[in-house]
Order: structure tokens, then sequence, then C-alpha cells
């Protein structure tokens, strides 16, 4: 069953190929119409949405393992499952919020005042030229793009906190109870709490690079790369949820009554 979920935010993209493969094997890359590349990426961004909508049923069933419940749940309760998944992407999508304004206005701004210059350039352009007045932007679309780094990082920090609280207590409003999140971490303990997050992206990084390199030597089977990610990607999703529930236990949190009578 939890194949099957990691399965349906794929579904819209499978979709949307079968519909529009046959009118794009009737042009060659020169020929395609303008109206079929507008069709195409009308089309990818609804799928790309749908992928997210389908997605919250994986989501809420990770909820389930973050509140604690031993052994792991059933895969049972699939409108619980949906609303849970859709409250948690909200959290994200705020979470997120500040990273977007930062980009926005740095690499954004930096990216929209090199716009004349690029519109203005040459068929052939100096680029030797343009250097003295293009580093400036590209130096404020690094800088931009390094300060959202470093501020989606803390957040990140805080929200895998957060998204426990959220779980335990069915609250959205408690995913940003950010006195709690960092009495939480002061209770864990800040070198470990960062330690153990690294540890856990390590593991999965190197799993990660062990099926690529599986993927790559049974490349002569079809589609297998997609193959290992449907069937593999449960057990990674599930690890690392588990692993942050029992980073949060560690800080003597228990499971909620709220949350136990709920499950």
């Amino acid at each position: 069953m939890l194949i099957v979920l990691t399965l349906l935010p794929v579904i819209p993209f499978i979709l949307l190929m079968i519909f529009m493969l046959p009118s794009l094997m009737a042009y060659t890359e020169a020929d395609i119409p303008p109206s079929l590349i507008g069709t195409l990426i009308i089309g990818f961004v609804i799928a790309f949405l749908l992928a997210i909508i389908l997605g919250a049923f994986s989501m809420g069933y990770l909820l389930r393992i973050l509140r604690g419940e031993i052994p792991l749940p059933e895969v049972t309760g699939f409108g619980r499952m949906f609303v849970d998944g859709i409250k948690l992407l909200v959290i994200e999508v705020i979470y997120l919020i500040p990273v977007m304004i930062i980009l926005a206005i740095t690499a954004g701004a930096a990216l929209l005042s090199a716009l004349p210059i690029l519109m203005s350039m040459p068929a052939e352009p100096d680029l030797e030229a343009l250097m003295p007045v293009l580093m400036p932007i590209i130096g404020g679309v690094i800088a931009g793009v390094l300060i959202a780094v470093i501020v989606a990082i803390l957040l990140w920090l805080l929200a895998v906190v957060g998204v426990v609280r959220f779980a335990r207590t069915g609250k959205i409003g408690e995913a940003f109870n950010f006195s709690a999140i960092l009495a939480t971490i002061g209770k864990i303990g800040w070198g470990s709490y960062i330690l153990a997050l690294i540890i856990v992206v390590v593991i999965v990084a190197v799993v990660q690079v062990i099926l690529g390199i599986i993927a790559y030597i049974l490349s002569f089977i079809p589609y297998i790369d997609f193959i290992i990610m449907i069937l593999i990607s449960p057990f990674i999703m599930v690890f690392m949820h588990r692993y942050i529930c029992l980073l949060y236990n560690s800080a003597g949190e228990t499971v909620s009554s709220q949350a136990t009578n709920s499950l």
C-alpha cells in the first residue's frame, strides 16, 4: 500500500506523457508550434499541482509515524491521511515563504536588473566587454541564493520539531510554536540535534548512491531506476520519519493523549 501511495503523485505526469507524446512525435524539434508548447507547459503545471495533492496521502501516513505509534500503523483511513497531508503541505509552504521572499528580493532583483542588458545584447555579444557589467549581477544572484540556503537550513531545523508537534497535537499552530520548539531542541541539545540530522541525511544520501550504482549496473532493464525508486522510497521515508520520531522522544516528549485518541 505504501508503494501505491508513492506511485500516486507520478500518475499525473504519466497521463500527461500519454496524451502529449503522440502530438509531440508528429513534429520535429524545430517545427513544434508555440501553441503546443504552451499546452505542454500548462499540462505540466496542472500535473505538478495534482502530484502535490495526491502526495498528501503518503504525507498523512508519515505523520502517523511521527505520532509515535508502535508498531507501524496500518495504511487505512485515507480521508484522514489526505486531510493531514494537506495540513502538512500548508505548514511546509508557510516555512518556505521567508526563503522565497529572500530569493525574490535578492536573486530575483538581480536577474530583473540584468534583463535590459540581456535584451540589448547583439546576436554575438562580446562577453569579455560585458563581464564588468554582469559580474555585480552574478554576484547578487549568488549572494541571494547563499542567504536563502542559510535561512532554509535554519528554518528546517525548526520545522523538523514543528512538524512533530503538529503530528502529536493535531494543531497547525503548534508547528510554529517557536518557544516550545526551541525548548524541545534545547532538551535534546543543539549539538546532538544537528549531528543527528546530519547523520540521517548522510545515511539517506549513501543509500541513494548505492541504489544509483545498482540502477546503473542493471541499466539494460528498461526503467529500472524508476522501478527501484518506487520500491525503495517507502522504506527510506518510513526510516527517516521513525528516526525523527525517536530524536524528538529523546527530549523526554511522549505521545499526547489527544494524538493517541485520534489514531
